[in-house]
């Protein structure tokens, strides 16, 4: 796994040089970075932040995208079992990925179709508390889940540089986490050179 996501980092990074290295002067598509706020969760709602930083693959109208995605999201209402629960507990996913998409750009509009591919790290930490065997002790639990699915993020072009969005994120794959779905508002700022 640590092989496989070492490569990934190397690919990502060469396709950053070069794009880097041989671009145009009269560049119409600039890197640029994302950051905003994240509603999230199948079984609990989650609140947490999200950032994006994503470089064009071609300077055409319509182009393929390759970003470095985070997202960090937390609940702080207990969970709990028929005979136990948790109190005073921290429920945190941490959602790193990589996304390869696909921009399409009208005039104020810009549509963006993803595919992350990343990690879902879960953490739980709080304090189990069973009353029927009269026990209280410290939890704690991390687990790591892989999580893909798509991503669809349209915006709306506020001036040269900078866009307000939306995105919606729909796993294919069920984690026993419920990493789930994500639905955010974000401000992007492209960086002209």
């Amino acid at each position: 796994m640590c092989s496989a996501i070492r490569k990934s980092v190397l690919v990502i990074f060469t396709l950053l040089y070069f794009n880097f290295t041989f671009s145009q002067n009269g560049r119409k598509n600039n890197n640029s970075i994302e950051g905003g706020a994240i509603i999230a969760g199948d079984e609990a709602i989650y609140y947490g932040v999200y950032s994006k930083y994503t470089v064009p693959l071609s300077q055409s109208k319509h182009y393929f995208t390759v970003g470095i995605f985070l997202a960090a999201y937390f609940d702080f209402k207990g969970e709990s079992e028929p005979l136990a629960y948790l109190r005073n507990d921290v429920d945190m996913r941490l959602v790193p990925a990589i996304n390869l998409g696909y921009s399409l750009n009208f005039s104020k509009i810009q549509l963006n179709f993803e595919v992350p591919l990343g990690a879902s790290f879960a953490y739980t930490k709080g304090t189990l508390v069973n009353k029927r065997a009269g026990f209280e002790t410290d939890y704690s639990n991390c687990e790591v889940f892989i999580n893909y699915g798509l991503l669809f993020a349209p915006k709306y072009k506020i001036n040269r540089n900078n866009y307000i969005g939306v995105y919606g994120f729909l796993p294919l794959i069920v984690d026993k986490a419920q990493s789930g779905y994500q639905f955010g508002i974000g401000w992007t700022t492209t960086f002209i050179h």
